[in-house]
Parts: structure tokens; C-alpha cells; sequence
């Protein structure tokens, strides 16, 4: 579902005939990197929700891929990503603004908070993944830690890259994919080095032990 879908869908759900700042605003905190913002600006996200849903209606202004819309809405680019909406609905200063500037937003504090929820994914000395408490014994078959450390790493990269792409900040994603092509690149090369080092009755045996495990899984 596109943003402006779900911005629609706030619409309805609040029984307003056209999407305003303060549902396309809502739009963005359902998921992803919207949901995270309201943390990152030191704000309730559940205050805001519902400062948002109780706004004052706009008039409409005009339509966008068939949906009557507002004014504010008309203003923001369509092809911006989620960082420039939210200050594209700052300038307009309509409902969603005035809600944000109760809180204390501005522009600068919405770029810094962006900036504070991408960093850990942006950082090469971030710490991913590792053994948990009753983490099983390591057989000799096993890969080594690192492997899987890389492999979780690569998971919450590629998460993320999605997420960016879905928030239509592209930047990021391209910063992310780079980051993440550079980690399946180390990953392989300990791949190769670790399966020179592997004893073939040592795999065989590990391969009829996860098959077995696989066989128990599926008679639950």
C-alpha cells in the first residue's frame, strides 16, 4: 500500500472527505522509519497520533491520483522521500505543522533525528548479532561465529534497504546496499577459507543430524 493510500485510509477511518497534512503525517508514522521518528524527536508518538486525529479539517484544494486533498498536501513534492515530506508539511503550516511545532519540531530536529535512526546502520564499527544465552554447543561442522555474525549482519541490512526504498530515501538505500555488498563480500571469503578447513565425515555427519532434527520438526 502507498503512502497516500494509507494516508486515505486514515481519512476514512476519521470520516474526512479528503487527505490533509495530519493524515498523510499519519500515514508516515505507521511503519518503518516513520514509526521511529516520534523517539528519535524526544515526542509521544501516541500523543501525536492522537493530536493529529483530533486536527481541525482543511479544505480541499485540489486532487492527487484521484484523492481530494488539501492545500499542504498539493505542496509537497510527490517525489521526495519521507525526510523532505515531513519538512515539506512543516513549511506549509497547516494542521500537521501546527501539531509538530506544539512538540517543538523543526526542520533542523527532523533532520537530526533521520540522521540519529540511520546511523547505527551506517556505522562499520556497528556490533551485530553474536550467541545468546543457551546458544547449543558448536560441533566441528559448524561455521565459524563470524559467519554468522556477517549473515545476521547482511539480514538487517537488507531490511533496512527495504525499508529505505519503501520511505523513498534512496540515498540511504544506496549507502545501505553498498555497506551490505561489502559484508557479503567479506562473508564469502570466509566462507571459502573456513571450507578448506572442514573434515567431510565431520559435514556428512552434520548433514544427517540436521536432516533428522528437519524430519522430528516436521511430524510436530
Amino acid at each position: 500500500m502507498s503512502l497516500l493510500e494509507r494516508a486515505h485510509a486514515h481519512a476514512v477511518r476519521l470520516g474526512r472527505d479528503r487527505i490533509g497534512g495530519e493524515e498523510l503525517l499519519l500515514a508516515v508514522l505507521d511503519d518503518g522509519v516513520g514509526h521511529a521518528l516520534p523517539d528519535a524527536l524526544g515526542t509521544s508518538r501516541d500523543v501525536l497520533v492522537w493530536q493529529l486525529e483530533k486536527a481541525s479539517s482543511s479544505p480541499v484544494a485540489g486532487t492527487v491520483d484521484g484523492y481530494p486533498v488539501t492545500a499542504e498536501v498539493l505542496g509537497v513534492p510527490r517525489s521526495s522521500g519521507l525526510l523532505e515530506l515531513v519538512v515539506g508539511l512543516l513549511a506549509a503550516g497547516g494542521g500537521a505543522a501546527r501539531v509538530l511545532g506544539e512538540h517543538g519540531v523543526t526542520e533542523e530536529r527532523v533532520r537530526e533525528a533521520y540522521a540519529r535512526i540511520w546511523a547505527p546502520f551506517l556505522d562499520e564499527n556497528a556490533v551485530w548479532g553474536g550467541p545468546g544465552p543457551g546458544t547449543p554447543t558448536r560441533g566441528p561442522a559448524d561455521p565459524p561465529a563470524e559467519i554468522e555474525a556477517l549473515t545476521s549482519e547482511i539480514a538487517e541490512y537488507r531490511r533496512r534497504k527495504e525499508a529505505a526504498v519503501d520511505a523513498q530515501e534512496y540515498t540511504q538505500a544506496g549507502l545501505i546496499r553498498d555497506k551490505e555488498k561489502a559484508v557479503m563480500q567479506r562473508r564469502s571469503e570466509l566462507i571459502r577459507e573456513w571450507a578448506a578447513t572442514v573434515d567431510p565425515v565431520d559435514l556428512a555427519e552434520a548433514v544427517v543430524s540436521l536432516r533428522a532434527e528437519v524430519a522430528a520438526l516436521r511430524r510436530i
